[in-house]
């Protein structure tokens, strides 16, 4: 019986749990690689003086996203019209998230 219940819970871990896992780190990734892509192009859109890391464009560029999806999602427009309301919304974040000359890191 104890077998059977150690085999069980074996199955269970390879196949289900670890799947689950790398799903998510899999989608996580994926998240940050569009964001910073995202990013990137807002900040080539929106060129400035201060300085942003990789990581801070990623998440503005997350951030552009879900705002850009939710904007299309309630305007019902195609897929090549959210790419733009999600660039459009990476662009104003970067400018209002965008540190000032003076600020220091």
């Amino acid at each position: 019986m104890r077998v059977l219940l150690a085999v069980l819970v074996v199955c269970i871990v390879l196949f289900v749990v670890l799947p689950f896992v790398g799903a998510t780190l899999v989608s996580l990734l994926s998240t940050l690689l569009v964001g910073l892509v995202l990013g990137a192009i807002a900040r080539l859109i929106a060129p400035g003086s201060g300085r942003m890391g990789c990581l801070f464009t990623a998440l503005v560029g997350v951030a552009g996203s879900l705002l850009g999806t939710l904007a299309a999602r309630a305007l019902h427009t195609g897929s090549f019209a959210r790419l733009l309301l999600q660039i459009a919304a990476a662009v104003v974040l970067v400018i209002l998230l965008r540190p000032s000359r003076g600020a220091q890191p």
